[in-house]
């Protein structure tokens, strides 16, 4: 039978209970009745003593150990005694030494600086984890796709002309719109403080290096981003969610041939195709803004730019445009596949597709300005 004997030393105001006879989890009413009976006023130190227990379970050390919790949070300073070593393990406290009486370790201190760390560990095991997954993906992806160009009859050219028309030819009207609207800007703020200047020709210079090396491909990308990044994402997540991905492969088909490769080629096709438009409509609208409000003749533009904009200048653009259109389709093809069947899971990869492609796009427009600028290009 279990019993709790206390001895009370008044010189030091602690506190010692002596665990006697059989502690188990049966008796678990019989500890709580034991433990609140304890009394801790004026005390400043219990040590808990096992050592005349003839068994002690974990669930009777577990209940001991939370009441003693409780007194150390009203200020008690508490200690154990031949506790088991092996229970501070599931307690997650250090285990004691076996010879000596050792003290609850206190943690208002630790433990919030335990839980950053454990929270930085795992993001950073997370990211890890999804830089793996990404570029075995992006590799995996590439063989398939080179095995289907050496291979073209491996290739689903109608699914390639679809993705060319959803992601490129429906992109049309937005695309327009957004080249003519970021043109105005450009013309007009760059336009005004020139002419005032006296050098409005060199408007033209302004608008088409803007244009043609960085604003035309770059804006463009931007949106088409956020148009079939999160399609991509989207639908793939959705036929993951449905278990069609599951069934193509017990098919016997390779779903990165059916849903992946087809995506990417389409925007290899179209966002080169999407940018050259972008960069001809954003011209020809500085050029009519030029004659209504600088008075710079359309001949004077046109003259302007044939002999003061090289050929490279249209390139340094026109050549992100393939690597910009990988990353898009990469990332939002790798967020579809890995939706894991809830629509919490599609909704969140969604959006990540959105955010991650617009960022490494951004980021490999940095690198491409690096790049050109130390290669004098």
């Amino acid at each position: 039978m279990m019993d709790l004997q206390t001895q009370y030393h008044e010189a030091s105001r602690s506190l010692t209970l002596t665990l006697t006879g059989d502690w188990q989890q049966s008796g678990a009413p019989r500890i709580h009745a034991l433990l609140s009976q304890v009394p801790t006023q004026n005390i400043s130190a219990i040590t808990c003593d096992a050592t005349q227990a003839s068994r002690l379970d974990i669930s009777a050390a577990w209940l001991i150990f939370k009441h003693m919790q409780q007194w150390e949070q009203a200020g008690i300073a508490i200690q154990f005694s031949h506790f088991p070593k092996e229970y501070f393990a599931y307690f997650r406290q250090l285990p004691p030494d076996d010879t000596a009486t050792q003290p609850l370790q206190p943690s208002a201190i630790w433990q919030p600086l335990q839980e950053k760390v454990s929270w930085l560990g795992y993001l950073l095991t997370d990211s890890l984890t999804q830089l793996r997954s990404a570029i075995s993906f992006f590799g995996y992806t590439l063989s398939v796709t080179g095995r289907g160009l050496l291979q073209p009859r491996r290739l689903r050219i109608p699914s390639i002309f679809y993705h060319v028309f959803t992601t490129g030819l429906q992109a049309i009207p937005i695309i327009v719109l957004l080249a003519c609207l970021i043109s105005i800007v450009i013309t007009y703020q760059g336009g005004s403080e020139l002419k005032n200047l006296g050098a409005s020709i060199y408007t033209v210079d302004l608008v088409a290096v803007s244009i043609l090396r960085e604003l035309g491909v770059l804006l463009t990308a931007i949106m088409v981003a956020g148009r079939s990044s999160s399609a991509f994402a989207a639908e793939i997540g959705i036929m993951k969610t449905n278990q069609e991905i599951d069934a193509l492969k017990v098919a016997g088909l390779n779903p990165y041939e059916i849903l992946v490769v087809p995506r990417i080629l389409a925007l290899l096709i179209a966002l080169p195709l999407l940018t050259l438009l972008a960069d001809i409509l954003a011209l020809a609208m500085a050029a009519l803004i030029s004659t209504w409000s600088l008075d710079i003749s359309t001949d004077q533009f046109v003259t302007r730019l044939q002999q003061n904009i090289e050929v490279r200048t249209f390139l340094a653009g026109i050549i992100k445009a393939p690597f910009f259109a990988t990353v898009i389709a990469i990332t939002g093809t790798w967020n579809g596949m890995q939706v894991d069947g809830s629509a919490e899971s599609l909704g969140k990869h969604t959006t990540a597709a959105v955010v991650q492609a617009i960022f490494i796009v951004l980021f490999l427009d940095a690198v491409f300005s690096i790049f050109y600028y130390s290669i004098g290009f």
